[in-house]
């Protein structure tokens, strides 16, 4: 994934792009609309691969501390229509977001193990 903007603020903007095994480039944007440091973010979420604008979703997410320094993210997205729900779950955003999520589990793992002192 790459940033290409990412203000992490309330009223911020944000926008990346993921890149899939085959290279194809899939963009997306919002604005934070509430940043709540380290508990939450509300956000708009647009997938620019969808033939028509307009099909933005309000998303919530939360972060929560969990014993044993781990963490637990969990997002709700509110869209406009089913049916704009249902075209986003067809673009393939549920593989998307469960790849994303798995690439931060090892990201996340590298860099704990990279704090780690050696034994």
């Amino acid at each position: 994934m790459r940033l290409d903007k990412f203000e992490p603020k309330s009223g911020g903007m944000y926008r990346y792009i993921s890149k899939d095994p085959k290279g194809n480039e899939f963009g997306f944007h919002g604005v934070n609309h509430e940043v709540t440091a380290p508990e939450r973010i509300i956000s708009t979420f647009e997938y620019e691969g969808l033939p028509e604008k307009g099909h933005v979703a309000l998303q919530t997410t939360r972060f929560e501390t969990l014993p044993g320094g781990r963490s637990r993210i969990t997002t709700q997205a509110l869209f406009q229509s089913v049916s704009d729900r249902d075209g986003m779950l067809q673009s393939g955003m549920e593989r998307g977001v469960n790849d994303s999520m798995e690439r931060l589990d090892e990201l996340l793992e590298t860099q704990k193990q990279l704090a780690s002192p050696a034994v």
